[in-house]
């Protein structure tokens, strides 16, 4: 819960928030603004050949002092490290969160912000897995779990969300990568590259550059083990609760055991002829919901049927693999009406099977003509609607719920979307559509197969055509990764061997292959296939082990790295939303957001519980001029949100940063000496 005005005022007058110096002019109706103080910390790259994390870098950068009359000049494509004039004290059941002014960013002075609301993230919700708009997340405060990578292992994961945030409007831009996938986000987000060192490094997007690498998923594991089902119920829009009908043993029992409020709720319902309704042991569904425990007792005896028909279905009606391949060959060959499904081929072979998974259901097919099959059905023409599969060849889409189901369910359903407008051949399967909805849901639905995927877009005669390829074998699609030559260096030297042993041993011709990588000479990336060999060659040898999980992790993980073709300025200006993901104090820190699924940052700016101290601000130009910053102008908002109980382990008790003093640099050395 976000603090108000009235809030703030009250948690400040009581000493549990404290700013310091504090002006109550700076309150505003859900944040307080704070003010940027007089010094900057600037980076010397001059005294250092590369940063290296494990060493304390004060060295690396140096303090300048700004005045109202020689303001602090911030140059475009410059990043510095400022700090708030005020101190923040939180106390141990507030957590806070600091962003940019608006006003600031609009001149492109940026602090962090995130994506626009109508952005997808991979969410897990109550038991199924689907691309939900972050704004509908944010606003719901839906309690769920993400899909994000552990920056340890590179391993992607569902992670408990455990915050929500809204911000004010920034411009948005739009990251295109070689392989079709794109996201919307600000200026100030972060994606995510390799550093040298094969340690995840973060990226804004103003700084982001044609030919970068950024991080997309290899892979996404199931999210369960439980067996899907399609809830009709559940999926039944209150459009739909009229005509909708329920019958068998449960309703039988409610009958004999609750005439009277039966009754009632069919006469309620405007049902005048209750007899006839429990004759046939039969309900509505807007009676049937009036009557407590009716709806949720529903097993699988009982049965969901539409007014005037006799063919049911049951109320969770469990998807197997026909079922699976039947909607994967709708999605991509078939259209709807009120009363009817269609699916159109000109295989025979694939029409007999859609007609057998129809007749399994109970919904035999009503016309056939050898190139498309007709069920005559209200009640599967309404449910697949409800999925989502979308209105028309523009708008189609795989059904949210699909990107859950376990893996012999995807196959299946992605054999149907390739027997229905694909192709296969000896190196790769190809999926045509007219729908860019359903472009980036195919890639997506690649990444939970463990299978790249890539789009071409062509014209024809004023109509969108797109391509999906998905490659059998590795070839070029996502197979370069960041270059990491320190990487490389530090594994040879420890094991005391020549450039030329190791090319040797790996099979290159000469040492000068080995001698390009480690020198980075001519190249950023590297083959994956590359890395595998090394990864060979060193494993077994137990003087690698301190850097060899930086390059198993890179051979072995979940991540692969798409190269930035673009980074558009969209023209607009929208509220933005983010999350945030700490599930047990680990800071996830990263999301699975946009169309095909790019990895994107979370929690810039986070402020935990028990913090005092200074605010380091990290501040980015990315306007083509130069921007002054003066000692005392509001640079940032801090919201400040309730958590739900008290934190154990505040940060007064774990942080390196308590009771900081100015901008600080990286303390991330201590989190080595640590371990």
């Amino acid at each position: 819960m976000i603090l108000s005005d009235r809030d703030l005022r009250q948690q400040i007058k009581d000493g549990r928030l404290v700013i310091e110096p504090f002006d109550e002019s700076a309150i505003q109706p859900s944040s307080i603004d704070l003010r940027c103080d007089n010094l900057f910390r600037v980076f010397a790259n001059h005294r250092q050949p590369y940063i290296d994390p494990k060493k304390p870098v004060e060295d690396l950068t140096e303090l300048v002092e700004a005045s109202e009359e020689h303001p602090f000049i911030l140059h475009p494509g410059e990043f510095v490290l400022a700090s708030t004039r005020e101190v923040v004290t939180l106390p141990n059941d507030l957590v806070a969160r600091l962003e940019g002014k608006s006003s600031l960013g609009r001149i492109g002075l940026l602090i962090h912000s995130s994506l626009p609301g109508s952005e997808p993230v991979m969410l897990l919700h109550q038991g199924t897995m689907r691309p939900t708009p972050i704004e509908h997340i944010v606003r719901k405060k839906l309690q769920g779990s993400i899909a994000g990578f552990d920056p340890e292992t590179f391993e992607i994961g569902y992670h408990e969300i455990t915050g929500w945030y809204e911000g004010p409007a920034d411009r948005i831009f739009e990251v295109v990568l070689a392989s079709g996938r794109r996201v919307r986000v600000t200026a100030g987000h972060n994606l995510f590259t390799l550093d040298r060192d094969g340690r995840i490094a973060k990226v804004r997007t103003g700084e982001l550059r044609p030919g970068m690498r950024v991080a997309v998923p290899r892979r996404i594991p199931d999210p369960s083990a439980a067996e899907p089902v399609i809830d009709i119920l559940g999926l039944a829009p209150e459009s739909a609760y009229d005509w909708l009908t329920i019958e068998g043993p449960s309703v039988a029992r409610a009958f004999a055991e609750g005439w009277p409020d039966v009754s009632d709720a069919l006469r309620l319902s405007g049902r005048k002829h209750v007899g006839f309704y429990r004759s046939r042991r039969r309900l509505p569904l807007s009676a049937a919901r009036t009557i407590p425990g009716l709806c949720e007792g529903l097993n699988d005896d009982d049965r969901v049927g539409v007014r005037g028909s006799a063919r049911t279905l049951p109320p969770r009606l469990a998807v197997d693999t026909e079922l699976a391949w039947l909607l994967g060959l709708f999605v991509a060959d078939g259209y709807r009406r009120r009363h009817h499904i269609v699916v159109s081929n000109t295989d025979e072979v694939i029409l007999a099977r859609a007609a057998a998974v129809f007749a399994a259901l109970g919904f035999p097919v009503t016309h056939a003509d050898g190139r498309s099959v007709t069920c005559s059905s209200v009640l599967l023409s309404s449910i697949f609607e409800w999925l989502g599969v979308g209105p028309g060849a523009l708008g189609k889409r795989i059904p949210g719920i699909v990107f859950g189901w376990p893996r012999a369910l995807l196959e299946a359903f992605f054999e149907g979307l390739i027997d229905g407008d694909g192709s296969r051949q000896d190196t790769r399967d190809s999926y045509w559509s007219s729908s860019d909805g359903l472009t980036g849901d195919v890639m997506m639905l690649a990444a939970r197969l463990s299978r790249r995927a890539s789009v071409c877009y062509r014209d024809r005669n004023g109509r969108p055509a797109y391509q999906v390829s998905i490659p059998h074998r590795e070839h070029k699609l996502l197979t370069a990764v960041p270059l990491p030559d320190r990487l490389l260096v530090e594994l040879r030297e420890t094991t005391g061997m020549t450039q030329l042993d190791v090319s040797k041993a790996i099979g290159f011709r000469t040492g000068a292959g080995l001698n390009n990588l480690e020198r980075s000479l001519q190249r950023d990336a590297v083959r994956l296939a590359t890395l595998r060999r090394l990864h060979r060659f060193y494993a077994p040898r137990r003087e690698t082990t301190e850097a060899l999980p930086r390059l198993s992790r890179l051979v072995e993980g979940d991540l692969a790295w798409d190269e930035v073709r673009e980074v558009r300025d969209t023209g607009t200006t929208e509220p933005i939303f983010d999350i945030e993901v700490r599930p047990g104090g680990h800071k996830i820190e990263n999301f699975l957001a946009g169309h095909g699924g790019v990895l994107v940052s979370n929690t810039a700016g986070f402020v935990d519980a028990g913090w005092s101290g200074h605010l380091t601000l990290e501040l980015s130009n990315v306007a083509n001029l130069p921007i002054a910053i003066y000692p005392g102008m509001k640079i940032g908002q801090l919201c400040v949100f309730q958590m739900s109980s008290p934190a154990e382990r505040p940060y007064s008790q774990t942080g390196k940063y308590q009771g900081q003093r100015g901008p600080t640099p990286s303390r991330i050395h201590m989190d080595f000496d640590e371990e």
